[in-house]
């Protein structure tokens, strides 16, 4: 709550705008020490090229990262990895604004307990401070559960 009796409500994030401004070639492969020992070299038309370098924007990775890791999952009989880097990056701004979002409600949370556990009254906007902690906690739950699908 502000100083003058009014909910603290979110904000742009700054985290919002840089996640957006962000771009890059994308991240290799988990590195090993003191390297991997064995090498293959496909080749591939431009088509298929160009496939494989879509499909690995899109997952953030380099196309020789997406290649290795796409055959080592194809080979184990596991889902290849589909969180690109933009995916984890929207994740990560909502998980930071809703941190925020809880951070604020539980301040005002405080603020009305202290304020009933004096007069005696619950001040009037306590209940709205309280639905907006749980219209939160649902976001939070939400993208936990988008996370949780995406790795499966």
């Amino acid at each position: 709550m502000s100083g003058n009796g009014e909910l603290v409500t979110e904000q742009q994030s700054p985290m919002k705008v840089a996640a957006s401004a962000r771009s890059g070639r994308g991240r290799d492969r988990t590195h090993l020490f003191p390297g991997r020992p064995r090498r293959i070299a496909p080749t591939y038309t431009e088509q298929e090229m160009a496939d494989i370098a879509a499909a690995a924007a899109a997952a953030g990775l380099t196309p020789t990262g997406f290649v290795g890791e796409a055959g080592l999952a194809a080979a184990r009989g596991e889902q290849p990895m589909t969180l690109g880097r933009e995916t984890l990056a929207q994740l990560q701004v909502e998980l930071f604004d809703a941190r925020v979002a809880v951070g604020r409600i539980g301040t005002n949370l405080n603020q009305g307990i202290t304020a009933l556990n004096a007069t005696g009254d619950a001040p009037a906007w306590l209940v709205r401070a309280a639905a907006l902690c749980e219209q939160r906690m649902r976001r939070v739950d939400d993208v936990i559960a988008r996370i949780d699908r995406a790795l499966r």
